[in-house]
């Protein structure tokens, strides 16, 4: 063996083991802690808010669940718009920028929510904070994209994912306190707290983020690149397609289990404590594996084969109870877990790759808006499939993620070539 190595391999032993990154200081005086603690902070409001946000709407604010879903869709629409202008601009004038401005307008109509009864206000109030929620992680992804380079690009994105999913769990158990009291004035305590997330997290942004290079700064005008990368747009759908697996979770299977098992209800707490506690543990490995284009490409591929996969373990609990249903489900939400975490890990990669330097913010806006269309389709197809449908919609769905998967491998390849033939025309 060689001297130094062994030496390496006794100071490492001497050493105990590594300490995770945010135990240490040098993690969060990096150029993007700013953007995980903001992501933490509104992560926890947001897991509170949206787990009674309904219930605000509906009983303390009076309006109709027609109104409500109406409102929902339309905002959903929305926001699944304004990503790629809103990208375009934080190219323009800078993504640090972008998101303060973002958290202001965000903090202003979460907290006119209190106050206001109208329902086309509330509609307007809704759209805007929907085009921030839509909009604000691909703006997120292009900031750390200008503040890294190379292997700590991926890693600290996929890091912010990590850190927000965190708060999203534990603002949820929040959210169901908030809930189980059902008062206005827990309602509006908690619309007054996350408001003031909101505009607490644009100053820390505004303070402490560095400016991230934008196109005014080196004086280039040029039109949008994202609308004529075709490879890229095909991309973006395959990966709105493979996204689906979200509504699985909200509302596919607790409705699967509510129509077509015998399982207890509570088993559902148990899919989503899997699903999260999976994304913090292994997250930031399976992101790792997708830091090429090509190797992104793949992941996407197996992402869709382990998605349809679950989809066939989830439909043999049909008609199910008991001990043995139960075990079907937990099975079936682990070999989701893996599909989910491919499929998080293939659409940095391929997001993030296949993106020209100075145009992170459009690229990830525009790719953003695959993953809108599918959260905002997701409650309909999830009920058609699952409920209407039963054990036949398992298989219909286990085709839709197979075909986003191979869709996946296939434009990445494309994608690849296309890049080539640019370089070789440009050389």
């Amino acid at each position: 063996m060689d001297t130094n190595v062994a030496e390496e391999q006794v100071r490492s032993r001497r050493a105990g083991p590594r300490r995770p990154g945010w135990t240490t200081a040098d993690w969060w005086r990096s150029p993007v802690s700013p953007i995980y603690l903001a992501g933490l902070v509104l992560s926890l409001g947001r897991g509170a808010w949206f787990t009674c946000w309904a219930m605000f709407f509906i009983r303390s604010v009076g309006l109709t669940p027609a109104q409500f879903g109406f409102g929902v869709t339309a905002a959903g629409i929305v926001g699944m718009v304004v990503g790629g202008p809103l990208g375009y601009l934080s190219d323009r004038i800078g993504s640090r920028e972008v998101l303060v401005g973002i958290g202001v307008v965000q903090g202003a109509a979460i907290f006119s929510y209190t106050f206001i009864h109208d329902f086309w206000l509330i509609l307007l109030a809704t759209c805007l904070v929907t085009a921030g929620e839509r909009s604000a992680p691909g703006i997120r992804i292009a900031a750390i994209s200008g503040l890294t380079t190379g292997e700590e690009r991926l890693s600290s994105i996929s890091t912010a994912r990590v850190v927000m999913q965190v708060g999203t769990v534990v603002g949820a158990l929040v959210g169901g306190f908030v809930l189980s009291l059902d008062t206005r004035t827990g309602y509006a305590t908690l619309l007054g707290i996350y408001g003031a997330l909101h505009v607490f997290c644009a100053l820390l942004l505004a303070f402490r983020l560095p400016h991230v290079t934008s196109l005014a700064d080196r004086k280039v005008k040029r039109r949008t690149l994202v609308l004529r990368d075709r490879p890229f747009l095909v991309i973006t759908g395959l990966n709105g397609v493979l996204a689906l697996n979200w509504g699985m979770v909200d509302p596919g299977i607790p409705l699967w289990i509510s129509h077509h098992t015998h399982a207890p209800l509570w088993i559902w707490a148990v899919v989503v404590g899997i699903s999260a506690g999976g994304t913090v543990l292994f997250q930031n490995r399976f992101s790792r594996w997708g830091a090429t284009v090509s190797a992104a490409a793949k992941l996407g591929m197996w992402s869709g084969i382990a998605l349809a996969a679950s989809c066939v373990v989830f439909a043999f609990s049909h008609d199910g109870a008991g001990l043995l249903v139960v075990g079907v489900l937990i099975l079936a939400t682990l070999v989701y877990l893996v599909g989910e975490l491919l499929f998080v890990g293939s659409g940095f990669g391929l997001s993030v790759g296949l993106t020209p330097e100075g145009a992170h913010g459009e690229y990830q806006g525009v790719f953003g808006t695959g993953q809108a269309a599918a959260m905002m389709l997701a409650p309909g197809i999830m009920t058609l499939l699952l409920v209407e449908w039963s054990v036949a919609g398992w298989f219909v769905l286990a085709a839709v993620y197979l075909l986003g998967g191979f869709g996946t491998l296939f434009a990445g390849r494309w994608a690849l070539r296309d890049r080539e033939r640019e370089l070789e025309t440009t050389a």
